[in-house]
């Protein structure tokens, strides 16, 4: 039987979301944080601050609902559910996080259950979780993965997590763009620090819609995204109050057309850290090194303005080989693997109503 505890929540749509979060966001955080940290030494949990902002601020293109478990006044586990308003309107994308005290007692299930009902009340057809584990840990045993496998979740896309200690060899870094640089020749590579300029927004919106269609989805159903200048300018407003600040990188060819970027982003709530977001190269001018050029330009400049950070984190969907050569290249070493998996909505319902 699983148990019944006191759901409470609120959504980035919500009036009174605010006093929800003066009440509940605490609790609801540092359950998170306490789950996401078990048997993980670096986990990438966003921080109090920034998921604060997120849903404080709100965006146009997502709805982020939260919502915590409490069993006699203890928060018991928490859920949050993300449903994308612009595009891949068909997807709920749901982190369940249960802290180890009070695991294996059904928890986790009710709050998924809970979520499958946001996600059916917004007409959401597929739902798509998201397990973190350190390397060498077997999906066979981490209990991430063998509750996504328990509730129905299928093969969707393995990603990697790899890591470049700072501050990096210069040396080296100088090696790796002498090798590359002949490559590209009638490229030309910038750097910059904060919002993109406005002679590049259209190209920078037109390069992160191409992030949709030109990268590794694996088995998970990605609809293309509409990027225009608009959006890009409300993700950059949601960075800041976030505390997030950011540094990117192009590459424009002969004509002046931006066929490659990269963004690093350093929040100050974690200012040890810089996290590599999109870096892309359209399909039609790879092979010149770009990859590679883009991402020693872009963290030249971050560096330049945080040279007490520690560390770099980056994401790659195990099947991009080129992007994860450009990355081992630079120095970057494996610490996690993600698995992010979909299945419908109503398949896992009826898989968690079949358990009860």
């Amino acid at each position: 039987m699983l148990p019944t505890p006191t759901l409470r929540g609120t959504s980035s749509a919500d009036p009174g979301r605010s006093r929800w979060a003066r009440a509940h966001f605490d609790r609801w955080y540092d359950a998170l944080a306490a789950a996401e940290a078990v048997d993980r030494p670096d986990p990438s949990t966003w921080r109090r601050g920034e998921l604060r902002a997120l849903l404080d601020r709100g965006t146009s293109d997502e709805r982020v609902h939260v919502l915590l478990a409490e069993e006699d006044g203890d928060v018991v586990g928490v859920v949050d559910v993300r449903c994308p308003l612009t595009d891949n309107r068909h997807v709920a994308v749901v982190q369940v996080a249960v802290p180890p005290a009070h695991r294996r007692r059904g928890v986790g299930s009710a709050l998924l259950a809970a979520a499958l009902d946001v996600a059916a009340a917004t007409d959401r057809t597929t739902v798509r979780v998201r397990v973190d584990r350190p390397a060498g840990r077997s999906p066979r045993e981490w209990p991430g993965s063998l509750a996504a496998t328990r509730w129905g979740f299928g093969a969707g896309v393995p990603t990697a997590r790899r890591r470049l200690d700072l501050p990096p060899d210069a040396a080296h870094l100088a090696a790796l763009e002498a090798a590359a640089t002949p490559h590209a020749t009638g490229y030309r590579v910038r750097a910059y620090a904060g919002p993109v300029p406005e002679e590049d927004l259209d190209q920078v919106a037109h390069l992160s819609a191409r992030m949709s269609t030109d990268a590794p989805h694996g088995d998970l159903r990605v609809e293309p995204e509409h990027w225009d200048g608009e959006r890009v300018r409300e993700a950059e407003a949601l960075r800041a109050a976030q505390g997030r600040h950011q540094w990117v990188a192009v590459a424009q060819d002969e004509e002046g057309r931006l066929v490659a970027h990269t963004v690093l982003v350093r929040s100050d709530h974690e200012p040890e850290r810089l996290v590599q977001l999109d870096t892309l190269v359209l399909a039609e001018h790879r092979g010149h090194r770009l990859g590679t050029l883009v991402k020693l330009a872009c963290l030249r400049r971050a560096l330049a303005d945080n040279p007490a950070a520690q560390r770099v984190s980056t994401w790659n969907a195990v099947s991009n080989t080129p992007m994860i050569a450009v990355n081992e290249a630079l120095g970057f070493v494996l610490d996690e693997l993600q698995e992010e998996r979909e299945a419908p909505v109503q398949r896992v319902a009826q898989t968690l109503r079949n358990r009860t």
